[in-house]
């Protein structure tokens, strides 16, 4: 995996300030075995830690100019290059659609799973979370499809992140998606 050693690097740094984060995005996936290769790393970080982060990411890489796209509305993101690895760092994690803003406010309940990679334990976000997120982010409808199969075959372990979701705007298909997987 292309992204261990970088996956590594930021892990015991990150866990070394006691930073509260966890990987999401296609490397999330990738450890659930729902896709083969992730290209990028993403982080979720608690909105009372990203000072912290910037300050430790640029320990262990380079920041980049962050590009900021619609339909976009995170309030804390920066890219950042390790090893030649991309890495996305978002805190309060939010996407605009047609219904209104949907927004991530990640804490530790949204921590499920730690995997140890060679001694470093690296904070895994939920499923669940993307789930609701790849339905609303553009063209990733199929990493979302993807979840729920997995779900419907493996069950959720979260639905308390789902029914958080629910309280927020959401487009109606997304909702009704939502409450098909809490009914199974």
């Amino acid at each position: 995996m292309k992204l261990q050693h970088p996956l590594m690097k930021i892990g015991e740094q990150l866990n070394k300030s006691n930073i509260e984060w966890a990987v999401g995005g296609s490397l999330l996936l990738q450890h659930y075995q729902l896709i083969d290769s992730p290209n990028d790393i993403d982080i979720l970080v608690a909105e009372k830690d990203t000072d912290l982060i910037r300050h430790t990411m640029s320990q262990v890489g380079r920041e980049q100019a962050a590009t900021r796209k619609d339909p976009f509305r995170t309030t804390y993101f920066y890219q950042y290059e390790v090893d030649e690895a991309g890495v996305d760092v978002m805190g309060n994690f939010a996407i605009e659609h047609n219904q209104g803003t949907y927004k991530l406010f990640f804490d530790a309940n949204h921590i499920v799973d730690r995997k140890n990679i060679q001694g470093v334990f690296i904070p895994l976000s939920a499923l669940e979370d993307w789930f609701v997120l790849y339905q609303l982010i553009p063209n990733k409808q199929e990493k979302a499809a993807r979840i729920e199969q997995y779900f419907y075959t493996n069950g959720i372990t979260q639905p308390n992140l789902l029914y958080r979701a629910l309280e927020q705007p959401l487009p109606f298909m997304v909702r009704a998606s939502i409450k098909h997987i809490l009914s199974q």
